[in-house]
């Protein structure tokens, strides 16, 4: 008999604003995948501002605001299923919208995990309930679209927006690897060989980024797969171009330091020269005056010329 050990991670805030930032990166990334992950009406949904500016409250934040043809849609991201005060939470974003700025808002509420059930409701007066919209992020069928993306790399075909979304969340969903550590291996591998977008690439890169932090515990194999992530075209180009610029205000700078130094040399050769000339014309005008000499319009002009040499 093979006993299969269950890694359990303490949840606390840092863990929870992890999940939340995987779920939210992927979602501003891949806005539309979400009409059949949660049951959006076809349509072409925009992220917008999602902060709440509440008279004589603190400002409050939603997870994901959407705006479509049919109206705003709030997404919400839990890491556990929600209690009774969670759900109160949520809700509140649904008045405070409709309170302060006359919109009504549709809400879906995305859980990471499904060991329990969230509390279906709350009742905000005996007559009316408010339900919480639920999706369950493991109920997503991660092996399908993982073997729908490796039969596309053998005909270099482009994934779905809703394949490429899976993705950057797969070791969420439902998947058949038992070693989460192996499973960060193989999708790393595989995205630098997507046919996507760079821009597409870098956001599912920041995905895994994060969940290499949370599912890989071998350091070794954490810094691999930290290089791996790193290493894609754009990141290539943007460090060649970054070396690229540093070298050449390097360069800048030697020339700039080179001329500053042959100018100040110049400079010390013209003020010796016109140093020893003035020493020069003094001695003249001594000569000139222990032999008799005076101070003569000749002489006058010389001291003038020595004046202007120094």
């Amino acid at each position: 008999m093979v006993v299969i050990k269950i890694r359990t991670r303490p949840i606390n805030n840092e863990i929870k604003n992890s999940y939340d930032s995987i779920l939210k990166i992927a979602t501003h990334a891949f806005t539309n995948a979400l009409i059949p992950l949660i049951d959006l009406p076809e349509d072409d949904y925009t992220v917008i501002s999602s902060e709440i500016f509440s008279p004589g409250k603190d400002v409050k934040s939603m997870d994901i605001l959407l705006k479509g043809e049919y109206g705003y849609v709030n997404i919400e991201f839990h890491k556990q299923p929600l209690a009774k005060s969670d759900l109160d939470r949520d809700f509140e974003y649904v008045v405070e919208c409709y309170m302060f700025y006359g919109e009504t808002i549709e809400q879906k509420i995305v859980v990471v995990d499904k060991n329990r059930k969230s509390v279906d409701k709350i009742q905000i007066t005996p007559q009316l309930p408010y339900y919480g919209n639920y999706y369950y992020v493991p109920d997503i069928d991660g092996e399908e679209v993982l073997s729908n993306i490796r039969n596309k790399l053998k005909t270099n075909k482009t994934p779905s927006e809703y394949e490429q979304y899976v993705f950057s969340i797969l070791p969420l969903t439902n998947h058949q690897y038992v070693d989460e550590e192996q499973l960060m291996k193989d999708l790393c591998t595989i995205t630098p060989k997507l046919n996507i977008s760079e821009k597409n690439r870098e956001y599912i890169n920041l995905c895994h980024m994060i969940l290499v932090e949370l599912c890989v515990h071998d350091w070794f194999l954490k810094e691999e797969l930290y290089d791996v992530i790193s290493m894609t075209t754009t990141y290539i180009e943007k460090r060649e171009n970054l070396l690229k610029q540093r070298i050449q205000v390097a360069e800048e700078k030697v020339v700039d330091v080179t001329n500053r130094a042959v100018a100040a040399e110049e400079k010390v050769v013209d003020v010796t020269n016109r140093a020893e000339n003035a020493e020069n014309l003094l001695k003249q005008i001594a000569n000139d005056v222990r032999n008799g000499g005076k101070l003569n319009k000749s002489t006058v002009k010389k001291l003038l010329l020595v004046t202007s040499k120094l």
